[in-house]
């Protein structure tokens, strides 16, 4: 037998394995997504959508603010984001790394840390309007979107045409509005329905900052759930959020790369010149106020009181607070929220690179037979990132109506972290499994080896980075993550997030200090697992 006939036959049984091996996770993700998911629109579909009870929140002008602010936070971050686009991808200059990965951190905050830092800020103005203060939160949160996918795209470009449009005499301005940004269009209006997403769900920034004066349609779901025992109304909402989040979700796959990436993967920068100052200038600007100092101030207040540097709002986490307000510690929260995010983790890493290897394998086996895209494998990787298009709240809600066995135990609230790190763990993985080359894979098979054995020892080895980069993004998702865990976690089973509400939303200097000193540990937490993913893929693609 000659080796190609080896290999036709053990790609042969692979792919009769694999189609038994995708039962697994259909299975799971049509229980633990569609079927929740579904009863919302279930109970929602028929209801009081135009109802005028006054009792009850405005669908319509609560649809409206979602959209409006979204939309204006989106624009304000493209304003913000492309020059910071140009400066950090195209050009190249010391420290440019460590600002890439530094200008992430706010993305993967926990929500409520976000509020916080946007309050200490508004505080050195004398307060911000709800309103101002939730868009400014977004575009804190957002603004590493619109720099890391259009710039990806932008280092990727011909550096050609910006020096014969230079030499024709057009200005740099002039070449970036002529030339450049018709070629970023994809990533421009992939990075915008991203944004538009996010902060169309900020379900913890609008009940934090909001102060009950606004509302988007998350934050009028959970009124209409926790405070009014209004299901059906709730579930009307929510049909509303999950049109609205899947067509901004659509709308972000039309083109761009990954934001979920650390760095790119290709192209190459030129160092910066004196010409590049006005951006730079301008992009360091930006960095330094609107990220670096809310977040500056988070730490500082967090050691500072009136009578000066302080241990107090630290030592006093093993307290209830202030009359004792709270339910549990926070050491008892912590133990909590890291059981769930062991648990999320190791479910999301199960599922997601599962499917992550099966889409991967369907992709060689199409591309060696018919070179052509595959419309199953669309589907299929569609199905599987649905829930990054779905916000938590209405998964939530979605737990509530229709597993009422499953929500009155600890381990629902995981189940639903795990169910949104998902998406997150095949963006990452997946693409790392397509890039492997295929020669020593053959190679190995026509050795004899189990496709087990390819997998363990050839292909798990070449994307460890981007394993250990799921796993990071999976335990900070779950970390933070709020909507489903204001439906879900109560009593001794709350999470840090809800912790952190509780004392934002109580009165009481004891309380603030310590919701400022969890925001920190937060904070440290969050940064210091950006920066050791960041520069640890760093270091392996140099070493490559």
């Amino acid at each position: 037998m000659n080796s190609g006939y080896l290999i036709s036959i053990g790609y042969l049984k692979l792919r009769l394995n694999r189609k038994f091996l995708w039962l697994i996770p259909l299975i799971f993700i049509g229980l633990a997504f569609y079927y929740p998911v579904i009863a919302v629109l279930d109970l929602g579909v028929g209801s009081h959508f135009l109802s005028t009870n006054p009792s009850e929140i405005g669908v319509w002008p609560v649809l409206w603010f979602t959209a409006w602010q979204a939309l204006l936070s989106t624009a304000i971050c493209l304003v913000l984001g492309i020059p910071g686009a140009y400066v950090l991808y195209r050009k190249s200059f010391p420290g440019a790394n460590l600002i890439r990965a530094l200008i992430t951190v706010p993305f993967m905050l926990p929500s409520l840390v976000v509020a916080i830092a946007i309050t200490e800020f508004g505080n050195l103005v004398g307060g911000l309007s709800p309103i101002t203060a939730i868009i400014l939160a977004n575009v804190f949160a957002n603004y590493s979107v619109v720099v890391r996918t259009v710039g990806s795209q932008w280092q990727n470009l011909n550096h050609q045409a910006d020096e014969e449009a230079e030499l024709a005499g057009a200005g740099r301005f002039l070449t970036a509005y002529k030339l450049i940004l018709p070629q970023l269009r994809s990533s421009i209006r992939s990075s915008s329905a991203l944004i538009v997403l996010y902060c169309a769900s900020s379900y913890g920034l609008v009940l934090s900052l909001g102060g009950g004066k606004v509302n988007t349609l998350e934050t009028a779901i959970s009124i209409s759930v926790l405070q009014r025992l209004d299901l059906q109304h709730g579930s009307a909402l929510a049909i509303l959020q999950i049109l609205f989040s899947v067509a901004a979700f659509t709308a972000s796959r039309w083109g761009g790369t990954n934001p979920l990436s650390f760095e790119p993967e290709h192209g190459r920068a030129i160092r910066i010149d004196k010409r590049d100052w006005p951006a730079a200038v301008f992009t360091f600007l930006v960095i330094c106020i609107l990220l670096v100092l809310p977040m500056l101030l988070v730490f500082g207040r967090a050691f500072v009181s009136e009578a000066g540097l302080t241990l107090n709002s630290f030592l006093s986490l093993d307290s209830h607070g202030f009359r004792d307000l709270l339910n549990i510690t926070f050491t008892e929260a912590a133990f909590n929220s890291l059981r769930n995010l062991t648990i999320a983790t190791i479910i999301a890493m199960l599922i997601g690179g599962l499917v992550s290897y099966l889409l991967a394998e369907r992709s060689r086996d199409v591309t060696r037979i018919v070179r052509k895209t595959d419309p199953v494998e669309i589907f299929l990787d569609a199905v599987f990132l649905m829930p990054i298009g779905v916000s938590s709240v209405v998964i939530g809600l979605g737990y509530l109506i229709s597993l009422s066995w499953l929500r009155s135990s600890w381990f629902v609230l995981p189940l639903v972290q795990a169910v949104i790190a998902i998406p997150m763990v095949i963006r990452v993985i997946y693409p790392a499994l397509l890039s492997i080359d295929d020669s020593p894979r053959e190679q190995a098979m026509t050795d004899g080896a189990k496709a087990r054995q390819v997998f363990f020892q050839i292909d798990l080895k070449i994307i460890r980075p981007a394993v250990k980069t799921a796993v990071a993004f999976t335990a900070l998702v779950s970390l933070g993550e709020f909507g489903a865990a204001s439906l879900l976690s109560y009593g001794d089973q709350s999470t840090v997030p809800m912790l952190l509400f509780q004392l934002i939303a109580r009165p009481g200097e004891q309380n603030y200090g310590m919701a400022l000193a969890v925001s920190a540990i937060l904070a440290f937490v969050t940064t210091l697992i950006v920066m050791l993913v960041s520069f640890e893929r760093k270091s392996f693609k140099g070493n490559r």
